[in-house]
């Protein structure tokens, strides 16, 4: 039944709708407006409102530049299966400084709750994104696994990680976390409230694809996280940042050049417009996607820009410093991560065997008709392309995920996957590609445009959407429907592959990746 639900929170009453089960509250607000003097400075919490507020649409996405002006290669006929909604990031949803809100579903409004809470952290690096993207729309996650999602905004790129405190002091000085800081409000406002919501405030999980996975990677790092979260999903991160505080502090004091102003005028780029520091943003840091070619280091765009400098890379008791030994952790990578980056290249749609065996000369020199083959002997007929974005992320992705993996094993519970189910989109080019894994783990791969309309996705998503919220529910993704999965250590190497049918195998040792100059 179609109802009208209000919910009682710290702020005042937020009124959202049952529908088809789930109740969805869009746009509520988790802290105050972050514009004018409260650009660069850590969030506070949303201030307090009379009556009902209105929660049945969407709230601003974070100021961000659009991917479609810098789109090259086949990205720009990708980026249309990605964000059916124009081929934005944003899909139609507004942007603005006013952006600290989240948004809630839950199939049942029940005080005090006691279903899993699962709280998702965009992808986009630091860059793009919005909790509002169709691909992870949460009603029927909810539905399925009985559990309470949680999308959040959050501020990027300059709003979120100019390194001001260098030039402007301690005043200022988690301007270059401040995207970061806006996170763990979230989590403190899902502790305060999410009970009222039908949800757990002692079972939250954290989750995140790519640039999200990596800021569920830096809050397990930040003390200030400390018993927010009780359980990490890992998907797809490319791995620690090199970025160092030097470095940051280097590109806040190029962008404060770049604007025109001395080092002790700095505090005037408080009063700038949005869209002047967004073009400010453009001019010193490019686009994380734009103009990519295959001789290109595969994430150099993303670490020369705005970012944070935490220490992610140092000893697991570091890493792990709000998670605290014993958080279970699920992470694993797809087949194919780097072809969705690959892709930009304008000579991948057509990228031959000859083109194949080039590359590999380049790269690895005298074993590189070796590590061809061994991938050909792999992947069977695959095309050359997709055996050039296999090996580009056994050099990335997957290195990044089994020394995680590894480092994390030591001290929590962990699970490791290999999402290896291809999409068709493209004439195949992309295969199991990267943000291919988000339509299935929230249940929408039948709604997708980008995950195909191969018969059996539904299937596919609905036991991976169920892997995901068994995880959330008990720290132990294995339910009845798949194969026993066993949990990850250096010496078994566990993983489960995710396909049209689940296979557990022993994941790849280290030293048995291709080594080289890195793309």
């Amino acid at each position: 039944m179609q109802q009208r639900v209000i919910v009682d929170t710290t702020s005042g009453k937020v009124g959202g709708v049952r529908h088809r089960g789930v109740a969805s509250f869009l746009g509520v607000p988790y802290g105050a407006p972050t514009g004018g003097p409260a650009r660069f400075r850590p969030p506070e919490p949303a201030k307090p409102w009379s009556g009902v507020r209105d929660a049945t649409v969407f709230g601003h996405a974070a100021p961000q530049n659009d991917t479609r002006l810098a789109a090259t290669g086949s990205w720009v006929e990708a980026i249309d299966y990605l964000y059916p909604r124009t081929g934005s990031v944003l899909e139609g949803v507004p942007m603005g400084e006013d952006c600290l809100v989240l948004n809630v579903w839950t199939p049942e409004v029940t005080s005090p709750g006691r279903r899993p809470v699962m709280v998702w952290l965009h992808g986009g690096g630091y860059q793009h994104g919005a909790g509002s993207e169709s691909m992870f729309l949460g009603d029927r996650l909810a539905r399925l696994g009985d559990v309470v999602v949680v999308t959040v905004n959050h501020r990027l790129g300059i709003f979120g990680y100019l390194a001001l405190e260098t030039i402007l002091g301690a005043e200022f000085e988690d301007a270059g976390i401040a995207g970061l800081l806006d996170l763990v409000l979230a989590l403190e406002w899902v502790r305060d409230n999410i009970g009222g919501f039908g949800g757990d405030p002692g079972n939250v999980t954290v989750f995140g694809q790519s640039g999200g996975g990596d800021k569920a990677r830096d809050l397990m790092s930040m003390p200030s996280a400390s018993g927010l979260f009780h359980k990490v999903i890992i998907q797809s991160s490319p791995g620690s940042s090199p970025r160092t505080a030097e470095a940051a502090h280097d590109l806040a004091a190029r962008a404060v050049r770049h604007a025109g102003l001395s080092r002790d005028r700095a505090s005037e780029l408080t009063a700038w417009s949005t869209g002047r520091l967004l073009d400010l943003q453009e001019a010193v840091s490019g686009d994380v996607m734009g103009g990519f070619t295959l001789d290109q280091d595969l994430f150099g765009a993303a670490r020369a820009s705005f970012g944070p400098c935490l220490d992610a890379s140092g000893p697991p008791s570091a890493l792990d410093a709000a998670a605290g030994g014993g958080v279970p952790v699920l992470l694993g990578h797809t087949s194919h991560d780097a072809s969705l980056i690959l892709c930009n290249a304008p000579e991948y749609a057509a990228f031959s065997e000859r083109r194949l065996r080039a590359w590999a000369a380049d790269r690895f020199g005298a074993t590189a008709d070796d590590i061809v083959t061994a991938y050909q002997d792999r992947a069977g007929s695959e095309p050359a392309c997709l055996r050039l974005a296999r090996i580009v992320t056994d050099m990335t992705f997957t290195p990044a995920a089994i020394t995680l993996a590894s480092r994390l094993s030591a001290r929590h519970p962990v699970y490791c996957y290999e999402f290896a189910y291809q999409t068709p989109i493209l004439g195949g080019l992309l295969g199991a590609t990267h943000s291919l894994d988000l339509p299935f783990v929230f249940h929408n791969a039948e709604m997708s445009p980008f995950a195909g309309d191969r018969g059996d996705r539904g299937e596919v998503s609905r036991l991976m959407a169920q892997a995901w919220t068994s995880f959330a529910r008990t720290g132990d993704p294995g339910h009845r429907e798949i194969p026993s999965w066993d949990p990850y250590t250096t010496e078994t190497r566990a993983t489960m592959r995710i396909d049209s049918s689940w296979t557990g195998y022993t994941g790849p040792d280290p030293r048995d990746l291709p080594a080289g100059v890195s793309t």
